[in-house]
This record gives C-alpha cells, sequence and structure tokens, in this order.
C-alpha cells in the first residue's frame, strides 16, 4: 500500500516525508501524535481531582469527589499517578459530588479507591489514533477496515456519482426551499453505495449544516443508521438540533448547554424512559448516604470520649450501610446500563464527536452512513476514527478554511498540514467525487464580497436575499464607521505591536479602539450576544478580555470562531511588524466571513503596505473601492491613494 504523498519536511522535527513510503509516512503520523500527546499531558496536570471510588459493577463505576464535581456527561475521565495519566472511561451521569462513568475496563478500578482524576478526551484521541497506526502497520484489520484504510492510503476506482431524486426539496424544519446545490447534494448521499466516498464543499453560509440534517433524515426514514460527527462538539450540535427528538440521539459534551441540545442526550432520555424507578432508588441512595455520613460523626464522637464499648456497634451499622450502599449502586447501574443500551441501539441518526464515536457506548456500534462535518481541520487518522465505524462516507469541509492545528507543526509548513487534512488530501485524490455548495445566506454582499473574489475566485454567489443584511442602527456623528450602508470598515491605528513573553503579540492601541468600537455599538442598541472580536493572538485577546468584562460577549482566536456568525465582528490585526502570521489565507477567510451584517478591521495601514503583496492588502484595497477606510485619530475617511502618495 503506497502513499503518493510527494516530499515534505517537518521544520519542527526536521522529519521528511518521503515520496511512495507508506511506512514512513504511518512512522511520522505516530511520531506526530506522540508528540502532540505529551504537549496536552502537561496541560491535563493542572486540573487534577480527587475522588473516591464508591461502586463498580461490570463496566460502571460511580466516583464521589472530595470537591465539587467538575466532570459532566461526556467527559473522558482519566486517572493520574505520578508521571503516568490514564484514561479510564466516559462519564454517563454526573451529581455535584459524583459522577458515573462507562469503564473501558473493569480493571481499572475497586472500590474503596481514592484516586486522583483528570479530563483525558484529548489524550484518548491520541491513543485511539496510535492504536489504529500500529493495526495498519501490523495488519491486524476487519474486512471493511481495510476498506476505509485503502480508500484513504491508496487510490479507489469509485466511478461517477450517482443520485437518488427527493421529492420534498424542503429542510427538515420545513421552513426552507434547498437551492439546486444543496439538492444535489442530498441526492448525492442518498446515491451513495457501500465502499463509496462523496466530498462536498461548504464555504462559508452556503447551508451545510441544512444538508447534513436533511441528508440523515432521509437515509433514516430509508432504513438506515447515521453517524453525524465531527472533530467539534458545536458542529454536531448544529446538525442533531435540527432533528426528530424521537429518532436521534446525542452522545457525549454538548457544546451547548441548553434543554433544546440537552433532550437529545443518552442520560436524559435514559432518565426519562425510567422516571420514577430511577427517582426512587437516587432517593433511597441519598438517604443511606446520608445515614453513613452521620454514623461516620457518630464513631468520631465515640472515640474522641472514649466510649469504647459502642464503637463495635457503630462499626457494624457502617459495615451494614456501605454494603447496603454498595448493592443499591450495582442495582442503579445495571438499571441505566441496560437502559442506554437500548436507546443506542434504537436509534436511527447518532450525533457524536470523532473520538467519541469509538467509546463506550459507541464502541460496537457500526453504521450505514457517516456524515463528517469540518472535515478539513481533521487530521487523516482522526477523521478515520469516524470512517471506520461506517460503511459510506460523506466529508463536508472546506480547504479555504482552517486545516489542522497541531501544537508542533508550525503554521506556516502549509503543505504538510495540507497533506494531513483528511478533507484536502481526499479532495485532491478523488476530484470527480467533489460537490461544491455555492450559494452563500449568511452575509451582506460586500462582506462575503471579498471571499468569493479572492479565495473563492467567483465560485460562491451571494443570495438576492443578502442584500438586505444590515445594521438596523441609525449612523451617529463620530462614529460614521458604525454606518449600516458601509457594511465593510478598514480602521487606521498608527499604533505598535510588542512582543509577550511567549512570543505572542499584543497591540494596546487596537485594544483601546476595540473598547471605543464596543461602547458605541451597544449604546447604539446592538446587544453584546450579537458581536464577536477576534484576534489572530492570544494575548491580544487576554487582554481585550480583561478591558471588556461582558460575559455575552464572544472574545476569541480565529480558530475558535470556525463555523461561528456574529452580526458584527471586529478583527484585531494587531501586528505590525512581520504580518506573515495574520495573512495567511484560510485564517483571514474564516475571520471575515463570520461578520453578517458588519465587519470592521483594525490594522496599521503602513504596517501592511510595508509588508508588500499580501492578501491583507488585497482587503484593503478592496475596502478602499468602496470608500470604506477609517482614520481613527483624524476621524475622517481616507483614500488608499493619497496615503501611498504621501
Amino acid at each position: 500500500m503506497l502513499i503518493k504523498f510527494g516530499l515534505y519536511t517537518c521544520r519542527m522535527c526536521g522529519f521528511t516525508l518521503g515520496v511512495d513510503n507508506n511506512e514512513d509516512f504511518l512512522d511520522y503520523l505516530r511520531n506526530l501524535i506522540l508528540r502532540e500527546r505529551e504537549k496536552e499531558k502537561d496541560k491535563v496536570r493542572k486540573e487534577v481531582f480527587r475522588g473516591e471510588v464508591l461502586n463498580v459493577s461490570g463496566n460502571l463505576a460511580t466516583i464521589e469527589t472530595f470537591d465539587i464535581n467538575n466532570f459532566i456527561e461526556g467527559d473522558t475521565v482519566a486517572i493520574v499517578q505520578d508521571s503516568h495519566i490514564e484514561p479510564i472511561g466516559v462519564v454517563i451521569i454526573e451529581g455535584s459530588r459524583e459522577f458515573t462513568i462507562n469503564l473501558f475496563s473493569q480493571a481499572y478500578l475497586n472500590d474503596g479507591e481514592v484516586l486522583d482524576f483528570c479530563k483525558g478526551e484529548v489524550l484518548i484521541g491520541y491513543d485511539l489514533q496510535i492504536n489504529l497506526i500500529d493495526r495498519i502497520k501490523k495488519g491486524d484489520l476487519s474486512i471493511k477496515e481495510r476498506k476505509v484504510i485503502e480508500l484513504v492510503f491508496k487510490h479507489s476506482n469509485l466511478g461517477s456519482i450517482r443520485k437518488v431524486k427527493i421529492f420534498n426539496i424542503k429542510d427538515v424544519k420545513e421552513e426552507f426551499i434547498l437551492d439546486e446545490y444543496q439538492i444535489e447534494a442530498v441526492e448525492s448521499i442518498l446515491g451513495l453505495k457501500d465502499g463509496e466516498l462523496l466530498l462536498i464543499v461548504g464555504p462559508p453560509g452556503t447551508g451545510k449544516t441544512r444538508v447534513i440534517a436533511k441528508a440523515a433524515l432521509e437515509l433514516a426514514n430509508s432504513g438506515e443508521k447515521v453517524l453525524i460527527t465531527s472533530h467539534t462538539n458545536r458542529a454536531v450540535d448544529n446538525a442533531i438540533e435540527l432533528l426528530p427528538l424521537d429518532i436521534t440521539l446525542r452522545i457525549g459534551r454538548p457544546e451547548k448547554i441548553t434543554p433544546k441540545v440537552r433532550k437529545y442526550l443518552l442520560s436524559y432520555k435514559a432518565k426519562t424512559a425510567l422516571g420514577k424507578k430511577l427517582e426512587k432508588i437516587d432517593s433511597e441512595i441519598e438517604k443511606l448516604k446520608n445515614n453513613l455520613v452521620e454514623s461516620l460523626k457518630i464513631l468520631k464522637d465515640y472515640k474522641e470520649y472514649g466510649l469504647y464499648g459502642k464503637v463495635e456497634n457503630i462499626r457494624r451499622r457502617i459495615f451494614f450501610l456501605k454494603a447496603i450502599l454498595r448493592k443499591k449502586y450495582l442495582e442503579r447501574n445495571e438499571m441505566l446500563r441496560n437502559e442506554s443500551n437500548k436507546i443506542v441501539e434504537e436509534a436511527k441518526i447518532i450525533g457524536s464527536t470523532l473520538i467519541k464515536s469509538q467509546l463506550p457506548p459507541l464502541s460496537t456500534t457500526r453504521f450505514n452512513t457517516v456524515l463528517l462535518d469540518e472535515s478539513s481541520q481533521a487530521s487523516v487518522t482522526l477523521a478515520l476514527l469516524g470512517m471506520l465505524k461506517g460503511d459510506k462516507w460523506v466529508l463536508i469541509g472546506d480547504h479555504r478554511q482552517l486545516l489542522p492545528i497541531f501544537k508542533t507543526i508550525k503554521d506556516d509548513n502549509y503543505e504538510l498540514i495540507e497533506k494531513l487534512s483528511s478533507f484536502t488530501s481526499l479532495k485532491k485524490k478523488y476530484s470527480k467525487r467533489v460537490l461544491w455548495l455555492k450559494k452563500h445566506y449568511r452575509s451582506n454582499p460586500d462582506i462575503i464580497g471579498f471571499s468569493r473574489k479572492y479565495i473563492y475566485e467567483e465560485d460562491i454567489v451571494p443570495a438576492d436575499s443578502c442584500k438586505s443584511i444590515k445594521l438596523e442602527i441609525e449612523p451617529i456623528k463620530y462614529a460614521e464607521y458604525i454606518d449600516p450602508e458601509k457594511p465593510v470598515v478598514f480602521i487606521h491605528i498608527n499604533g505598535r505591536c510588542e512582543m509577550t513573553k511567549d512570543k505572542s503579540r499584543i497591540n494596546m492601541a487596537e485594544v483601546e479602539v476595540v473598547n471605543n468600537i464596543v461602547d458605541i455599538l451597544k449604546a447604539c442598541g446592538v446587544e453584546s450576544s450579537r458581536i464577536g472580536i477576534i484576534s489572530p493572538y492570544r494575548a491580544q485577546i487576554a487582554e481585550i478580555r480583561r478591558r471588556i468584562d461582558d460575559k455575552e460577549l464572544e472574545i476569541g482566536t480565529v480558530d475558535s470562531f470556525q463555523g461561528r456568525e456574529k452580526d458584527v465582528i471586529i478583527f484585531s490585526v494587531t501586528a505590525t511588524g512581520n504580518l506573515k502570521f495574520v495573512v495567511n489565507p484560510n485564517r483571514l477567510n474564516v475571520a471575515f466571513t463570520r461578520a453578517r451584517k458588519k465587519l470592521i478591521v483594525l490594522g496599521n495601514i503602513y504596517s501592511i503596505l510595508s509588508f508588500g503583496d499580501s492578501l491583507l492588502l488585497k482587503f484593503l484595497e478592496y475596502v478602499d473601492a468602496r470608500n470604506g477606510i477609517y482614520n481613527w485619530i483624524q476621524r475622517k475617511w481616507i483614500s488608499l491613494k493619497i496615503l501611498t502618495k504621501n
């Protein structure tokens, strides 16, 4: 099995990925994942919680924390012993001081043990990928697994795309009529046969979530079992919340902790199904625990006052209470396990992250079709965790948005990262299996117009409805830059950035202006929840958060905003020297296309001009053609031509 990836060198470790060398590629991937795992271990060690194992019954264990429980449903739990961190299971039920986990192996825990615990989903994700690579190298694969591996690492002859016509062309909520590109995508998904792959390019605002939900429902109605998966919880939630509750199940930890998403959760459905039976046993457990606490207090008092004649009796009572408590936990956990297995088996559509798809309660569950969203950001081996679960595969992504992020590979090593992306590598290999969603619905035409021209080369078109997407406010004197008739604005700030100890960047002049703009927007009636602030640099984000104490206002790096949208986006360029990190086309594309009604970019024009030809310079020219460059100090609109002459 050969991989034709050309010659690529990792600038961090110096490894050269050679032509036609599958063993080298797998070795490189394994070493890369091991390095990433070590970085993650340093992070999770900082948040360790101590707890006692109350009960182990079968593959379920209940643990009580010594402090407030920080684990919630869907968290992967790991035990920490010296320098070793071992993921042991997934939380299925959480309480204020305790949680119940589905163990990967019963051998991990024993009743009464006191251990240190931490969250370990990312670690188990790395372990699963390493295990997969080892199995590939040994040839330890089932027939179905081998088909997936050959599809990804070799070149399968898949032929042309087939379609199955749909007659109801409305979305799953019956609110919108699908456009021609969305219909083509859904019909092509329905036309897949076992062993076939479809790739769908979904640029910003083109309705990929609508396509995923519609395809999943059509497949489920035809008798299939469907997995909706992604590397992020948010992407899974977006599709799941559109689907009928009675046939849809959400496994894992939802990004949106709202009743709308929570009702899809396994624990919610299990508790609802068990109803009074579970309430009764939980009440009995609570009473037993209270009696046990009281008995332990009495034992302590007897010892303190020398009442040794009564000590033995209270000890027997404590032993008896613990035995009854263990029995009740066993009964409760058995009840939950049986109901959970039933719900998973009966669900027609299940949503989970790629990592969770390989863990209990899905570890042995097979699917007919896997719909993998935001696959551009999923590495080859991470995507395979989800693909191995199914017989047909649909990867939805965008090679012009963010690619996989590695802590141990430099961001500018674009060619290597592109080859490590599941979507971009498969898109090049199977170009005849690629479809595009081309109609944009999210943003004002002036906002999406830049990406349309310079990123997608006119391959996407804004819908007519985009023309009416504008801020509903009145422009005010001395704040013309928020004028709804100017959806895209660049504000020139003659500031300078400073490098922090961790080599990030901070620009105090831009921080001040961001603060002022937010105050103006709020004064004009724009709610905080409709505003997003983005910078490529974590130090700048931290300083803006320190200045603007508003929990409703979302402030983050470009990476954290992929898949999100806001009415107003304020983008702080921050850097004024080397702009190489900022001008990355994928990163700028994501940042600019988050805005629906207003995009405000802050930066130093002279720095952008002196840096030379870049996408950011093209953006300046694009905004200048729309008379959208504003000088913050002079409080007036300016022309790029006049600036360059001076």
